[in-house]
């Protein structure tokens, strides 16, 4: 388990990321989060939270290559665990991946001022 970003891996996860990448790199640092790192250079970081209903795989934040396989992958194995799966974006066209990947909307966040 990688406990720390390394520049290339805040590069390629600086589209994900934005202004969350200093706190997203310190959840990975304390173990709150992990990162995946793949061999075809995409990364996922990811973490598990837990309440009465169980467990629930929380997608913070990937980028690179093949996402409908990679999410899928771990899908796959939350399912087996009994978890649910819990991905954020403001993206519209991955919104349309994960909806072929059976995934629902379930929450829209509007801010105003601030960031």
């Amino acid at each position: 388990m990688e406990k720390d970003l390394t520049a290339n891996d805040l590069a390629t996860l600086a589209p994900a990321l934005g202004a969350d990448a200093e706190q997203v790199a310190a959840e990975v640092k304390a173990g709150i989060s992990q990162l995946i790192r793949y061999a075809d250079g995409s990364r996922i970081v990811a973490r598990v939270e837990y309440d009465a209903a169980g467990g629930e795989l929380v997608i913070v934040a990937g980028a690179g290559r093949d996402a409908p396989g990679k999410v899928a992958a771990l899908v796959e194995q939350a399912t087996r665990r009994g978890w649910s799966v819990r991905f954020h974006t403001k993206r519209p066209a991955l919104g349309r991946m994960l909806a072929r990947l059976g995934f629902t909307e379930s929450e829209r966040v509007y801010r105003y001022g601030g960031q």
